[in-house]
């Protein structure tokens, strides 16, 4: 017996081009960057990023525990009520223990964890109501408490990939029937001591991203949140909902590589992605200005697709590299499905690698029955997904 299909029928997006997800669409299809010099930490740690407008916490976190949230747990939070608001569920229509939660974080609250420590550190003592925000599960904990969630919550850290992490395990709650619904996505801030250690390592991006340009020179930070609404294809279609697309697989696999770095062979990528866009009409890669990894991806995707050629988009290049990034790749992915349009990749070279087919300019409109988000982690964890038209 198959599984039930598990349909995306709300999508919340706070990302450096506003809060929602009609700026975030709009943007990316204008061919628009949120890359610019970040302003929050600017006179400590100056340098390049894709920064999040300023939240008002009072908007989004009703509860008493409200004035004491922190900034990561605010951006998944608001992320979350957006979802629900585009799915057209109340927030008192999931409370309960039918709703499952996923988040996924690669660094968490780093922000406030720093502040907390330096307090500590120089007086002997920090404020302890602020050491709960320290928890990685901090902003799960906030949003289930918020909207009355008591199903099944998973907070998960999978480096480049926590997005697409926790969007397949809400997508396995929901095929297995063990929630009606499941918000799922990630979420990720930027902080001034991530900037440091970027900077310290060689890592951190000098200049606007040039995704596929083996002389780019890294990738340039990002934070934002992006969650889902999930539930089956049947219940969708029961309320009338309206479906983005519906999550057909999403595979977890490693292939060999350095435990910090990225892998060298692209042929072990290519032969598990070959299933998955033998038919794909679009792909949303992970390409980001690394040209470690964006030479990889590339060589990795033209090998399997053995001479097809679907519309190629990364959006990253737009919206900073971080570990829930993939989270609003998927965004991208379900709104390319739904409105028939993939978005440009902004700072793209001339000549595209390996003959892949990459959308510059302007957005193509095209018909995209399936769409498969290309998810690459240091180490070579992976987590592809792939969506289908409803």
């Amino acid at each position: 017996m198959m599984p039930p299909a598990v349909a995306i029928t709300g999508i919340g997006v706070v990302s450096a081009f506003g809060h929602g997800v009609e700026p975030f669409w709009r943007a990316l299809v204008a061919g628009e960057t949120g890359v610019a010099p970040v302003r929050r930490f600017a006179a400590r740690a100056g340098g390049l990023g894709a920064e999040v407008p300023p939240l008002d916490a009072r908007a989004w976190a009703t509860g008493p525990l409200g004035r004491r949230i922190d900034r990561v747990s605010l951006l998944a939070l608001a992320a979350a009520r957006l979802a629900l608001a585009d799915a057209g569920l109340a927030a008192d229509a999931v409370a309960g223990d039918r709703t499952g939660l996923a988040l996924g974080s690669a660094c968490g609250n780093f922000d406030e964890t720093e502040s907390f420590l330096d307090r500590l550190g120089a007086r002997g003592a920090a404020n302890p109501l602020t050491f709960p925000n320290l928890v990685f599960n901090a902003p799960l904990s906030y949003a289930t408490i918020e909207l009355g969630i008591t199903g099944p919550s998973a907070m998960l850290s999978a480096q480049e990939t926590s997005g697409e992490a926790a969007i397949a395990h809400g997508a396995a709650l929901v095929a297995d029937g063990r929630v009606d619904v499941c918000l799922a996505g990630g979420v990720d801030e930027l902080a001034a001591v991530l900037f440091e250690v970027l900077r310290e390592t060689g890592a951190l991006g000098t200049e606007p991203p040039r995704p596929f340009d083996p002389r780019a020179r890294g990738a340039v930070p990002g934070e934002g949140a992006a969650l889902f609404v999930l539930e089956p294809l049947a219940r969708a279609t029961a309320r009338g909902a309206r479906v983005y697309a519906c999550i057909a697989s999403h595979p977890g696999f490693a292939v060999p590589g350095p435990v910090h770095g990225w892998p060298t062979d692209p042929a072990p990528l290519a032969a598990r992605l070959a299933p998955l866009v033998a038919d794909a009409d679009a792909i949303v890669a992970a390409a980001c200005g690394v040209p470690a990894r964006d030479g990889l991806e590339a060589a990795a995707l033209a090998a399997a697709l053995r001479g097809r050629r679907p519309a190629v988009t990364a959006p990253r290049a737009a919206l900073g590299e971080f570990g829930a990034a993939g989270a609003l790749a998927v965004a991208a992915a379900a709104l390319a499905v739904a409105e028939q349009r993939v978005p440009p990749t902004v700072g793209v070279p001339g000549v595209a690698p390996h003959g892949l087919d990459v959308v510059r300019g302007e957005a193509r409109a095209c018909a995209i029955r399936v769409a498969v988000v290309d998810g690459i982690a240091r180490g070579g964890g992976c987590r592809p997904i792939r969506l289908e038209a409803a």
